[in-house]
């Protein structure tokens, strides 16, 4: 062999050959690193489904997607229903205190708007007096009474449209 390679070049020949080996080492534990994440990821692959099946695990997943998408679809309707039914629930009443007899006396008197978000529903007044108290109900429908409203039940009512309006 001595005679193919002039012993001058033997060296860089060794040189070369000992580099191709470190890169083909280096080469192999890359390898040897990569086969080791493949086994890990097919260790869990292996632990999602028993069978380890890819196609049974597919179908069980879109069985589970579409599973979920039909009680998203029939909890989205509860939610609707549920809205609808709260416009027609009182929402937070509003009050007007005020004095019934002018001059004497202190605010004690009140009118309060128990009111859905259609302005349907009932004012309750309560008019103080030294001597007597009276109170009175009026049913209210889209803001508006069968009976003659007083000032304060219509200023009540109006606090209410407003809050409305403001939220």
């Amino acid at each position: 062999m001595s005679s193919l390679i002039p012993q001058q070049y033997l060296w860089m020949v060794a040189a070369g050959a000992v580099l191709l080996a470190v890169i083909a080492l280096i080469f192999v534990f890359s390898l040897m690193a990569s086969l080791r994440r493949l086994r890990k990821q097919n260790k869990r692959w292996k632990s999602i489904h028993s069978s380890a099946d890819l196609e049974a695990v597919y179908e069980s997943t879109v069985l589970a997607v579409k599973k979920m998408e039909s009680e998203l679809e029939h909890l989205q309707s509860q939610v609707v229903g549920l809205k609808q039914a709260l416009q027609s629930k009182v929402s937070t009443p509003r009050l007007v205190r005020y004095n019934g007899f002018g001059e004497s006396g202190n605010d004690l008197s009140y009118s309060v708007a128990f009111l859905d978000d259609a302005n349907n529903g009932v004012v309750l007044s309560s008019i103080y007096g030294r001597e007597e108290s009276h109170t009175y109900g009026k049913p209210i429908e889209a803001g508006q009474s069968p009976y003659t409203l007083t000032a304060e039940e219509q200023k009540v009512i109006r606090a209410k449209e407003q809050s409305r309006h403001n939220e």
